[in-house]
């Protein structure tokens, strides 16, 4: 496991969902979200340490990523809200979807009929029989 200690710098709630910013002691700034997070008692300036598996921290070397599964496709739809934008994908057609941060699509700045890479970490699929 990995621990990085940090500070709460910002906290955006929706419904039952908070995106939560930190910063660590060397400024680098994390971005945490918490599904089911219901009425618990967080607060900007509480200090806490961030946790996550070896197994979820993807690397990247120009023009390379780390994750096995990435595909090209067109955006169909996007539906947002002030914390998530879910971004619907036409994959040979079959819908793909991903949910992400209202921040990070106007980051992207991504619209319909846009193309974009996904990816799945090979550790994240699961298989049906």
């Amino acid at each position: 496991m990995n621990k990085i200690y940090a500070e709460i710098i910002n906290i955006k709630k929706e419904n039952n969902i908070a995106f939560i910013k930190l910063k660590d002691k060397h400024e680098n700034i994390f971005s945490v979200l918490m599904l089911d997070f219901g009425n618990q008692d967080i607060q900007t300036g509480l200090k806490c340490n961030i946790i996550f598996k070896e197994s979820e921290v993807m690397l990247a070397h120009t023009p390379y990523i780390s994750a096995r599964n990435k595909f090209k496709s067109k955006i169909i739809n996007i539906e947002e809200d002030s914390v998530f934008a879910r971004v619907v994908f036409d994959f040979y057609g079959e819908k793909i979807q991903s949910l992400i941060t209202k921040e990070a699509k106007d980051e992207l700045n991504i619209k319909i009929d846009d193309t974009c890479i996904w990816f799945i970490k090979s550790n994240e699929l699961m298989l049906q029989f």
